[in-house]
């Protein structure tokens, strides 16, 4: 992840200059070890603006399949530590991958929506999430990203506590990814 550790300061530079960050939070990101951070996805910027949020921890980014179709794209989007996802439909390679990386002590970073939200609206989140989650054990950071960017105003990101999964076990049924999904939706649109 060279590419990423070579970038990080220059997206940190960016956000100071041009849409300079308010984080707040910060000592809910885990110093070591897996853990999935799920924020609300406003715009393009949110992965870099995560980024440079965390410091200290690599996060890397489950991405739509479609940026990863062009070589020079995927170049870039796996240079930064990014894989594909396939949205709409249940993806087992991702889901796998996500868990490796999770239980490789890895920061992993889901936008639940699925989908970027240009109003900021609360809209609904996939399962997809939960089932990481769940399956992997590792602890849920939820985060939200106050947009939309505006040039040379504040953008605020608010990293919260972790979500509590514990009482739903290991349990992947309808009900317990429900479940999950709602406490992981609720808990980031409380940071709002």
């Amino acid at each position: 992840m060279w590419f990423y550790d070579f970038l990080l300061p220059v997206a940190r530079a960016f956000f100071w200059l041009l849409y300079p960050l308010r984080v707040s939070g910060a000592e809910n990101i885990p110093k070591e070890g897996g853990f999935v951070l799920c924020a609300n996805h406003v715009h393009a910027l949110d992965p870099f603006a995560l980024a440079a949020a965390c410091h200290g921890r690599r996060l890397r980014f489950l991405a739509k399949a479609e940026l990863f179709q062009k070589p020079l794209s995927a170049k870039f989007f796996s240079g930064i530590g990014a894989f594909p996802v396939r949205r709409g439909e249940t993806d087992l390679g991702a889901i796998r991958q996500s868990i490796k990386i999770l239980s490789d002590g890895h920061a992993l970073g889901i936008f639940p929506q699925g989908t970027r939200s240009r109003e900021n609206d609360r809209t609904h989140m996939e399962t997809g999430v939960a089932l990481i989650a769940l399956r992997s054990g590792k602890s849920v950071v939820p985060a939200y990203i106050d947009g939309p960017y505006r040039l040379f105003k504040r953008t605020r990101v608010v990293l919260g506590k972790p979500v509590g999964l514990s009482d739903l076990g290991r349990k992947f049924d309808r009900e317990a990814l429900s479940q999950a999904t709602a406490r992981i939706e609720e808990a980031i649109w409380k940071l709002k």
